[in-house]
């Protein structure tokens, strides 16, 4: 055997498997950028981002629709209570999976931004700052005012006919004897929805006469829920005969059928303006889509949504478009209420609420 010629074909067969691993290998590249090509593409070319919200899925799936379309960027969200994403940022402590949190009472908020848990917006590229009512700005926050929304009385029509019960319009009213254990209500220390009544109740009636009118109210609570929009659901389902949750998330049930009669507290609606903000610490990838998500809710676009897709949260700024059917804050007696104080006495407001009322 020709010792030269087996040295030869040896080397030609391994430059043809080397030719195939090569091509092998650029197929596989060629593949790999399709996809990441596919992926952008499906985006819109600008990637993601990811939030988290107390919305109830068929509002924040519409909004975050919108925000899709108009811009190219992929959400992604996870829906807690607010309760559960304050206490979930605190434990991340400066490394958090989302970059936005999006909704919730003004007083979470606060509390969180004097935590260090927020990442302060740019106000310059905001087209709309300057039109929100400084009554409802905090100075030098770090979070932005986004919408507002009134407490309601909700309660089950089917109910209050078969017991010959009329709906309340006042705060004593819940107090009465025919709601015993038909009251449902989200809890103040999970929900923002239920630590907006009670903190509005401290400071309208002044502590001592607010964790009396508690003691009274609790004998008629069935049940401290987890969350508020999930407390309107079991009103209008007929759990309870009558119970509180946000006007917003109570209308589009009535839409889908659910025999809800809402009416308002003539002695004073509680009113809560809601936020958005930055999380400090969320991905480094979604820094500039975090910057768009606050300049879109800012901007005409972004205050129109409630209306454009048929909810109810009232915009921030006043050229925006109002939704059908949402209620007129100009014809409540609007509960005159700080929201500072409320982000600065959760702790101790929440701590007697479980200590003289729920324990009792």
């Amino acid at each position: 055997m020709d010792k030269n010629r087996y040295i030869f074909n040896n080397k030609e067969e391994m430059e043809m498997n080397l030719k195939k691993f090569f091509t092998f290998i650029s197929v596989i590249c060629v593949l790999l950028l399709v996809a990441c090509s596919n992926d952008e593409a499906s985006s819109g070319g600008k990637g993601t981002l990811t939030l988290y919200t107390p919305m109830p899925e068929e509002n924040a799936n519409a909004y975050f629709k919108k925000f899709e379309e108009d811009t190219g960027i992929k959400v992604n969200y996870t829906r807690l209570s607010t309760g559960e994403i304050l206490s979930k940022l605190k434990s991340e402590d400066g490394r958090s999976d989302a970059s936005i949190w999006f909704a919730g009472p003004s007083d979470s908020f606060i509390e969180a931004d004097k935590e260090g848990l927020l990442e302060k917006y740019d106000p310059d590229s905001l087209e709309n700052l300057d039109e929100i009512d400084e009554s409802i700005m905090v100075k030098d926050a770090s979070w932005l005012p986004v919408y507002q929304g009134p407490i309601a009385f909700a309660s089950n029509e089917k109910w209050l006919e078969e017991n010959n019960v009329e709906a309340p319009t006042s705060w004593d009213d819940l107090l009465k004897p025919e709601f015993k254990n038909n009251i449902m209500l989200a809890h103040p220390g999970a929900s923002g929805t239920g630590y907006q009544f009670v903190s509005t109740l401290f400071q309208v009636m002044g502590e001592d006469e607010a964790l009396d009118y508690l003691k009274k109210f609790n004998k008629n609570v069935k049940q401290w829920t987890k969350g508020g929009s999930a407390n309107a659901q079991f009103i209008g389902q007929g759990e309870v005969g009558t119970g509180l949750a946000f006007a917003q998330d109570l209308l589009p049930l009535i839409e889908e059928g659910y025999p809800i009669k809402i009416t308002y507290p003539e002695d004073g609606v509680s009113v809560a303006v809601e936020g958005a903000a930055k999380i400090k610490g969320g991905p480094e990838e979604e820094k500039e889509n975090a910057n768009e998500f606050m300049r879109w809710i800012n901007s005409d676009e972004g205050q129109n949504v409630y209306a454009d897709t048929g909810y109810y949260h009232l915009p921030v700024i006043p050229n925006a478009k109002i939704p059908e059917g949402s209620p007129d804050l100009s014809e409540l007696n609007v509960a005159e209420t700080d929201n500072l104080w409320s982000s600065e006495h959760r702790d101790e407001v929440v701590d007697k609420f479980e200590r003289e009322i729920e324990s009792e």
